[in-house]
């Protein structure tokens, strides 16, 4: 829902009317390029369908029909909606998405004739700050209103809230503007009885409102949920921009702009229990065609769009397409699984996703691969969507699944989607950005043939009918029946659940008994066993999860079910492993260890399988490396060997004698260790301060070391071999293989040798390093170049020394990006620090104005997409991924083109203007004494993983981190343009719009 910043992206959602935020990274900055100016007479208006009409401009589904549920006057602008116990619709309204100071509103919508018309609107709450997120609970409703989450409700049944209670603050609401969107949105009520938000791009540090605040909690990348009775909240893996959505299974899905539809691989909690362990990223893409996948909007190019084009086309420039906003997703927004029985049955778990900027829904079929989820086309969406309208001013944002079991869209009903500041000031003047304040549908989504049920009354419904609800075949009765009972903490409900566990046909209603019984402080383990052993593998995992609660308890679970849990090890579904893979890092006992031995036999090539173990292991870690290494197929499987060496690592950095005995045990029972594994103990016993020679005082793994230097240096062995054996090289002295090393970084070298050379001279501690990686810096590719400049500014000493090529002017001070100058010019080291202020002093400003207009020209000269796609990889290749190259460290340069060619000049040339939060250069020290500057990759309790230009990873223990800075810009390099004259610049603009 929001810009980004440095290294491009694209749109989001707002109004940028809450859909498309066209800054970017690469091109994230300002307006002003040399340009015409237009004429009112050139912008014909198209003119917005009235609600009467508005039915006809939908292409849908064959078989399905969009109906007019609500307009205007009745909602304006709708961003997200609710359905109370009794069918009211609770809607959010923003008033203004490019004036925060407008304020927002709840409305409530009745159709008092129940025919799926909301006929009746009630004003229930208004704000002075946006309504970002509602949900129902407890008779009132919980919204997000930037900074804070509030509680409002009504007591005098009058339909107006008078309630009004602010729970909880410090949520970050943007800033400047231009990413005042990317703030807390989509509450969603969890399996577990927690309400979800997500926190989006500009998270904050929150704390309960009132006087026993509490410890705040960053949700910098996070999400998070909290319990509505006790108000207590717990940071949730995350986090997206605008949607967040949960599956029947208690899955959780979330969108990002150009990102359309992700999961969360693992829960936060997680993350952070074995302090040792720097997790995986757990938000995932899983779209099989990509994440910014090709979309088919059926709407015209708006007549400003159209009218820029033709600018392009007289100046005779290529590219006239480029600022289309059609062809691929630019503001994905709303994600929501499909929950509910109006559809046919295959429509169950689908996922439903708006682009806004396109005026398109867009839909995913899900399927598992193991434990990773794929999200397809259908076989007959192939090229068209699910729904779309002919009408530009659509601008579906969110959805909800309804009590009539069909699907609710809401529609923000703009003429302009984009920001203001995102259309050339030429044009920008005649155009009115605030058409549409005024206006808003909701629409119904439902098959031919459907018939209006009639209206819900839960509010009434007797305990024994709730829970009778909870096998009901829609989604939203078996969830409001869940919320209803766990509202009342009636106890005559208990007997009632558990008689629901053991004789429902209904997985969910068995699912969601589970989940009441605990819910109500009433799952004892007797009743825990029942869906352990239940038929249905979801009900299995998620009763694996519920067993935590007994383990976070210390409570003793009779033998059965310990053995039962313990069992699972070898349950057909790999869903249920993964569950109990985590799990059984709660539980004590050397059983777990051949539980978890037993996973890993049947998972051994799943990366996420060993994340789980490994996550599980904060002790008990020498018991595990004993029987997988026992096992000699396993053990010498490629993923026993990944699992190993991941293993190895983290005993190293323990550093306890009778694990690291029993990893040096293995590695010499053999006369071929396998070097990675050497590798892994031997830096992770460096971590701990010790190292292998300490462990091998008898020189027992010298023979690894000598095959290491040969078969480094045979031309003839294989690159795997080869980058092995040079890796493992760091774990000797600079004095015993500092020559080799050097040689292998020379030209005549396979650039992954040569890499892995220059990330094993990087480890020593040894300052006559930096001649060694500086003497071969002509023939270096820029690649090789990234990773030198990254050896070379992690430590002082080697700073200086590249501070002196700088002067010598043997390295270029654009070899370097604007975060790495300014660490050199700021460095804590006040050598460093003096030397950087004379080499890097900052170059007499030219204006800016006159930077403009000479690359103003480039605008309207004919580019070559060829020559174009040279600089491309010239320059834009460390940081940015197109035509299947480059590395995403900022966003695929796919999704930038629509933001057109005066928006890219100018952000190419001010790439540092604007940054999105998720974009911005941080700085991290380590306590050994390293610096590094990157992008947050992923940060959990434990760790940060910083990424560098070309997709390098480092990755920080907390343990070991020192300090971290925002260095408050993009990794961008300033003065890109450098060098470049206007046709070079119109060549890289027409590569770009060619993509």
């Amino acid at each position: 829902m929001v810009p980004f910043s440095p290294f491009h992206e694209l749109a989001s959602i707002g109004r940028v009317r809450f859909a498309v935020i066209l800054a970017a990274v690469l091109f994230g900055g300002s307006a002003g390029a040399a340009e015409r100016v237009a004429d009112a007479k050139d912008f014909p208006r198209f003119k917005p369908i009235e609600p009467p009409e508005a039915v006809a401009s939908f292409q849908v589904k064959k078989g399905f029909r969009v109906q007019l549920a609500a307009a205007e006057p009745q909602v304006v602008n709708p961003i997200a909606m609710a359905f109370d116990e009794n069918g009211r619709l609770f809607v959010v309204e923003m008033l203004d998405s490019e004036k925060r100071s407008a304020g927002g509103t709840v409305r409530v919508l009745e159709s008092t004739h129940h025919d799926g018309r909301y006929d009746k609107s009630t004003l229930f709450a208004k704000e002075p700050v946006w309504i970002t997120a509602v949900v129902c609970y407890n008779g009132g409703v919980f919204v997000g209103a930037p900074p804070d989450i509030l509680w409002l409700k009504d007591t005098k049944g009058d339909g107006v809230a008078d309630e009004r209670k602010v729970v909880f603050t410090g949520f970050s609401p943007g800033k400047p503007l231009e990413l005042s969107e990317g703030c807390v949105n989509n509450f969603k009520w969890g399996l577990d009885h927690r309400i979800y938000g997500a926190t989006s791009l500009n998270g904050g540090v929150v704390h309960a409102a009132g006087a026993d605040a509490g410890e705040p909690l960053n949700l910098r990348g996070r999400d998070f949920s909290f319990d509505p009775r006790t108000l207590t909240m717990r940071p949730e893996t995350g986090t997206a921009q605008w949607g967040m959505s949960f599956d029947d299974r208690g899955r959780k899905f979330v969108c990002s702009n150009s990102r359309h539809i992700q999961t969360l691989m693992y829960e936060d909690r997680y993350s952070g229990r074995n302090p040792l362990l720097a997790m995986p990223q757990a938000l995932v893409d899983i779209p099989a065609d990509g994440p910014a996948a090709e979309i088919f909007r059926i709407s015209p190019d708006e007549p400003w769009r159209v009218f820029r084009q033709r600018w392009r086309a007289e100046a005779n420039a290529p590219g006239a397409e480029g600022g289309r906003a059609g062809g691929s997703f630019t503001s994905a927004a709303g994600v929501t699984i499909y929950t509910g029985n109006a559809f046919p049955p295959e429509f169950v778990g689908n996922a439903f996703v708006a682009d806004p900027a396109n005026n398109i829904v867009h839909r995913k079929t899900i399927r598992d691969a193991g434990v990773e989820l794929i999200a397809e086309r259908a076989p007959d969406e192939q090229k068209v969507e699910f729904m779309a309208s002919t009408d530009t001013w659509f601008r579906p944002v969110n959805f909800a699944n309804a009590p009539d079991g069909a699907l609710y869209v809401a529609d923000m009903y703009q003429e302009i989607i984009e920001g203001s500041h995102f259309i050339p000031e030429g044009i920008r003047k005649f155009l009115d950005f605030e058409s549409g304040n005024d206006r808003g549908r909701i629409f119904r989504v439902a098959p031919e043939g459907f018939h209006e049920p009639k209206t819900p009354q839960l509010k009434t419904a007797t305990t024994a009918e709730l829970v009778a609800l909870l096998e009901h075949p829609n989604g939203w009765h078996r969830e409001t029946a869940a919320r209803l009972l766990f509202e009342r903490q009636d106890k005559e409900a208990v007997p009632l659940l558990e008689n629901l566990l053991k004789t429902s046909s209904s997985a969910q209603g068995r699912l969601h008994a589970l989940y009441a019984l605990d819910g109500q402080s009433a799952l004892p383990p007797s009743v825990l066993f029942l869906g352990l052993t239940d038929t249905d593998a979801t009900v299995r995992e998620h009763a694996v999860r519920l067993s935590e609660g007994f383990l976070h308890e210390r409570l003793p679970l009779p033998n059965a079910v310990s053995e039962k849990l313990l069992a699972l090890a070898d349950d057909p579904s790999a869903r249920v492993r993964y569950q109990l893979a985590f799990t059984l890092g709660e539980m004590s006992g050397t059983n777990r260890a051949a539980a978890l031995t037993a996973i890993l036999r049947h998972d051994a090539d799943s990366s996420w399988i060993h994340a789980a173990i490994l996550s599980s292991l904060a002790q008990g870690r020498g018991d595990v490396f004993a029987l997988v290494s026992a096992d000699a197929p396993l053990a010498a499987s490629a993923g026993g060997q990944e699992f190993l060496r991941a293993l190895a690592g983290l005993i190293g950095t323990a550093n306890q004698p009778d694990e690291v005995a029993r990893v040096f045990a293995f590695l010499t029972s053999t006369q071929s260790p396998p070097p990675a594994v050497v590798r892994a103990f031997g830096e992770g016993l460096r971590k701990a301060g010790s190292s292998l020679a300490a462990v091998d005082k008898e020189n027992r793994l010298q023979g690894a070391f000598d095959r290491a230097r040969v078969t480094a240096a045979d031309s003839k062995a294989s690159e795997t071999n080869r980058v092995q054996s040079t890796e493992l090289l760091g774990l000797t002295s600079i004095k015993e293989s500092g020559a080799l090393l050097g040689t292998l970084t020379g030209p005549d070298q396979p650039q992954a040798v040569q890499l892995a050379a220059v990330d094993t001279l990087a480890r020593y501690s040894d300052n006559t390093i930096a001649p060694t990686l500086l003497k071969s810096w002509e023939g270096f590719t820029p690649r090789l170049r990234s990773e030198v400049l990254t050896a070379l500014l992690a430590r002082p000493e080697r700073a200086l020394e590249l501070l002196a090529a700088l002067q010598s002017g043997a390295v270029k001070r654009t070899d370097l990006n604007a975060s790495q100058i300014q660490f050199l010019q700021t460095h804590a080291n006040q050598k460093v620090h003096a030397l950087a202020a004379t080499v890097l002093a900052a170059p007499a400003a030219r204006p800016r104005q006159e930077i403009v207009v000479t690359y103003g020209e480039a605008l309207t000269i004919k580019g070559d997409a060829g020559r174009g796609r040279a600089i491309y990889l010239q320059r834009c290749i460390p940081c940015h991924r197109a035509e299947d190259h480059g590395s995403m460290v900022g966003p695929d340069l796919v999704t930038v083109k629509i933001a057109g060619r005066e928006k890219l000049l100018d952000s190419i040339i001010d790439p540092s203007r604007e940054v999105d939060p998720k974009y911005i250069a941080y700085l991290v020290e380590t306590k050994s004494g390293e610096s590094f500057v990157g992008v947050i990759a992923n940060e959990s309790p434990t760790s940060i993983v910083l990424r560098e230009p070309f997709g390098k990873e480092e990755t920080v223990l907390r343990s070991n981190l020192k300090r971290m800075q925002n260095l408050g810009q993009s990794l961008m390099p300033e003065g890109l343009e450098a060098g470049l004259t206007p046709p070079q610049m119109a060549d890289l603009l027409q590569f770009i719009e060619s993509l």
